[in-house]
């Protein structure tokens, strides 16, 4: 499935409003630069926009978290929504991709598991011929799959952490605890 046009981005953000009504001005705020951006620049490496996805997982009590190689920081699995994807899609393969485990989608969330968006000021990475930029991150909760055998190698360094141990930004997720 791909994002055919700005407008399902928007609706999903509303739907999101309606569950978490604490969101509703930064979601009026993004759908705002939502609407000012055209689909085919969050394709654009060049574009000031980037659209990602992030995922958040739970192993009993914890969360799982990566070392992002640039920024040298504590974050959750993600990356850049690629053409031909949804970011739910983008949420998964990155989970896999950067963890080596598998996830699926939580059928008990509402949304198809959107718990969150923010904004997210990237600064300027010369390795990737990438200026400064945000991305509109979209946070997905969702829950390993453990009906797929094995485990795949991890591109990163990955950490299970319980809610002491993350930034407080993250905190909040752990209502989410299943």
């Amino acid at each position: 499935m791909k994002i055919e046009n700005i407008n399902f981005l928007k609706k999903h953000l509303q739907n999101l409003a309606e569950y978490e009504p604490e969101l509703k001005i930064k979601i009026e705020k993004i759908s705002e630069i939502l609407s000012q951006t055209k689909i085919e620049d969050f394709r654009n490496r060049k574009s000031k926009v980037h659209l990602s996805a992030s995922a958040v997982v739970f192993k009993n009590d914890k969360c799982y978290f990566i070392k992002h190689p640039y920024l040298k920081t504590i974050l959750l699995p993600a990356g850049h929504v690629e053409n031909g994807e949804m970011p739910i899609d983008t949420a998964i393969r990155e989970f896999v991709e950067e963890t080596g485990f598998f996830a699926k989608i939580d059928e008990n969330m509402q949304n198809i598991g959107l718990i969150d968006v923010n904004m997210i000021e990237i600064p300027e990475n010369p390795v990737k011929s990438e200026g400064e930029h945000i991305h509109i991150d979209f946070r997905y909760k969702l829950v390993l799959d453990e009906e797929r055998e094995g485990q795949k190698e991890a591109e990163l360094e990955w950490f299970l952490l319980e809610k002491r141990e993350v930034d407080s930004e993250f905190n909040k997720y752990y209502k989410y605890l299943e």
